[in-house]
This record gives structure tokens, sequence and C-alpha cells, in this order.
């Protein structure tokens, strides 16, 4: 076994307000390898870091971030919703979290709605492309990821590919499993066809993390980041 990849789902999102700088500063304090970060852009273009397509469940704002313009997303607070701690968090534009991600942690943009080819662009003037990786679940997105920016490192989900030789077809360079359908004969298979292999799993149950280290899962995007942790001391300490 060897000691996985940290990915911290939307930030350090158990301990600070999801997709905010301070989510992404409490990934960094955690020892988290990577952040996973997810892209809208505002009605005048402007990409944010944001995970719904409205501000309803994140900001004391209401509507569709792609109806409001960028002064009105900057206005808005995204961390009272939270805890009083918070208070004032922004919605991070995506060029200032990039900003405080570079030289510090590697990212994982989902692209909820955007051009790829700008994400791309953003990354690659701040030297960030080699540790960047991206997805979307939007197939026109991907599409359009895998044409124009094939310097973009892509991941595919094995529930949308069905075999690791789908992945391979589709140029991916990670394959990411979950929960049901994640399994030590898959790992290998990817590896061996030169795909990084990942899981996505948003619980705690301590068995799962387990069977993803046994199986050699080499990166790990999870909220749960504490008790993945201790599980993987423990497997090393009694291997």
């Amino acid at each position: 076994m060897k000691q996985a990849m940290v990915v911290c789902h939307r930030g350090a999102s158990l301990w600070a307000p999801e997709n905010t700088l301070a989510s992404l500063e409490k990934a960094i304090e955690m020892g988290a390898e990577a952040v996973e970060l997810d892209v809208r852009p505002s009605r005048d273009g402007i990409l944010y870091v944001m995970h719904d397509a409205t501000v309803d469940r994140t900001t004391n704002g209401s509507g569709r971030i792609s109806d409001l313009t960028s002064a009105e997303i900057d206005a808005l607070d995204a961390g009272i919703w939270f805890g009083p701690d918070f208070a004032g968090e922004q919605v991070p534009r995506l060029d200032r979290f990039l900003d405080a991600c570079k030289g510090r942690i590697a990212t994982y943009v989902e692209i909820k709605d955007g051009d790829p080819g700008e994400v791309r662009d953003m990354l690659a003037v701040r030297g960030m492309l080699s540790e960047a990786w991206t997805f979307s679940f939007d197939q026109a997105i991907r599409a359009e990821a895998r044409a124009k920016v094939p310097d973009l490192r892509r991941m595919v989900l094995f529930i949308h590919v069905g075999s690791v030789d789908r992945a391979v077809a589709q140029e991916a360079q990670i394959l990411e499993f979950h929960e049901d359908n994640l399994s030590a004969d898959l790992v290998t298979a990817a590896k061996q066809a030169g795909l990084i292999t990942q899981m996505f799993y948003s619980g705690n149950d301590r068995t799962v993390f387990e069977k993803a280290l046994r199986c050699g899962v080499e990166q790990m995007n999870i909220d749960q980041v504490e008790v993945f942790r201790s599980v993987e001391r423990e497997l090393f300490q009694t291997a």
C-alpha cells in the first residue's frame, strides 16, 4: 500500500464554507495535496468558484449565478450561512482562488458551466497545468475539453465509461470510481493502462476507506479527511 493523495472536496468543507478561500486555506492547513472546486460564470462572464446553479444555499443572496453580475456576486456573503466566524467570506473569483493555490496545492476543477479553454488558460498562465485536472458532468463541456484543450488533464467517471478500455479510448488521464464500482482488479487494470485512479466518497465509513486503500486507489476525493488519514495510519501500522 502507498499513501493516497487527499483531494479536499470543495475545500475542507466540513470545517469552513465550501468553495471559499477559507475552505481552501483549511485544506492546505490539514495537509491535503489537492483541492476540488466547482466553476460557473456570472452574467458578465466572470468565472466564480460555486457549486450550485443558484447562490441561495451558500450565500445570503438568491438567484441563478448566471443571471447575476460580477458586482452583485462580489457583494454576497458566502460564509455567514456556515457560521458567524465566517461572516464576510466572499464567493471567490476563479483567478483569485487559483492565485491562492499556486505553489501550495494542486487543483481539480469541475466545470459546472463555462469555457474549458478559459479555465486551461488561467491555469497555464500561472504554471499550474501539470498539477491540475478537470471534469464536467456536462457531456458537451467534456467533449469541448477533449477537442480544444488536450493539454489540460481530464478525468472520466467509471459510471460513465463502464470500462478501463473506454477511459483510455476517450484519452483520459484519470479514472474515478465510486463505492459501488470499486474493485482491486479494476484499479490494477487502470494503472496498467497508464491511468491515475481516484475515488469519490462523501461518507465516513471506515470500511470503505480501508477497501479503497487495499485496492490501491491513488487519489481520494473526500470530505472526511481526518477519518481517512486515521484509517490509513492504522493500515500502515499493521502492514
